[in-house]
């Protein structure tokens, strides 16, 4: 075999190596955290209208605190519309927060912010 075919054998056999071990350990190292304050971990809430009646029910599988608050935009403009307080979801806790309109629901959604 002559020397530049060895030479680029074993360029090529260090490179797949090296390429490879580069592969294992971007594998290995776990994705830094976002610092986007939408990456906060948040609980996981399900929404729900039964006639007049709101209902939101989350559970926070995170280590930490969480703030839920229920908000019901009413159908008819004579009926105010309905913010909850903010009530505490503690890690591995679940909590229902209810409303409602006098007649018919519009809109209904949960805004969430970190406990302290």
């Amino acid at each position: 075999m002559p020397a530049s075919r060895r030479r680029t054998a074993a360029l090529t056999a260090a490179l797949t190596a090296l390429l490879g071990v580069t592969a294992s350990a971007a594998r290995a190292v776990p994705p830094a955290p976002a610092d986007d304050p939408r990456d906060v971990p948040r609980a996981h809430c399900r929404t729900a209208v039964v006639g007049s009646t709101g209902t939101a029910r989350c559970f926070n599988p995170n280590g930490t605190l969480s703030r839920v608050r229920l908000h019901i935009e009413c159908k008819r403009w004579y009926d105010p519309d309905v913010d909850t307080r903010a009530v505490p979801v503690g890690p591995a806790q679940g909590v229902t927060v209810a409303g409602r309109c006098w007649q018919e629901i519009q809109d209904l959604w949960v805004s969430q912010e970190p406990g302290e």
